[in-house]
């Protein structure tokens, strides 16, 4: 993403939830530090300290302790493959595409950067017609259709579930 992942969220869809979080570090769009920030408005408990405490090679067990904060917070933890992951799935691809209408200037940009959010989240079948994949055999770059991600996100717009966190 061109800016902060979690300011972008912030700005197209508000304050993240713990689903969001989770998802969010688990397709790289969000950093340990990041998160441990984030973490300091979410209450207290011994996961969440343990959460903010880590540094150095304790981050190599972050992603236990962030599954383990997001339990104590939130009562439970979405499980890739669950109706909440997938919620908050599509609120990350909502806020990216948003991000990126708003601030690639050219097709080609565009186009790019949806191709990437293809590859790192996942395409539902409802996002398929937006974009012609590269093809790097040929020297055929990626194309968009602007059009069609407006579309997508209009209709999202009237789903207004997608415009909160999972609870």
């Amino acid at each position: 993403m061109t800016r902060d992942a979690l300011e972008s969220f912030r700005t197209f869809l508000g304050e993240p939830g713990w689903d969001d979080v989770v998802v969010g570090y688990d397709f790289g769009f969000l950093e340990p530090t990041q998160i441990q920030a984030w973490s300091a408005s979410q209450g207290n408990g011994p996961a969440l300290a343990t959460l903010r405490g880590l540094g150095g090679p304790g981050l190599r067990d972050f992603e236990a302790r962030l599954w383990e904060a997001c339990a104590e917070a939130a009562g439970k933890t979405p499980r890739p493959g669950s109706a909440r992951w997938a919620h908050a799935q599509d609120r990350w691809r909502l806020a990216i595409l948003r991000e990126a209408l708003a601030t690639e200037a050219t097709l080609p940009l565009l186009a790019r950067r949806v191709e990437r959010l293809y590859e790192q989240v996942g395409c539902p079948e409802d996002m398929l017609g937006m974009l012609r994949p590269s093809q790097p055999w040929s020297g055929l770059p990626a194309a968009v259709d602007a059009a069609g991600i407006l579309r997508f996100l209009d209709r999202h717009r009237a789903i207004p579930s997608l415009l909160v966190p999972a609870t």
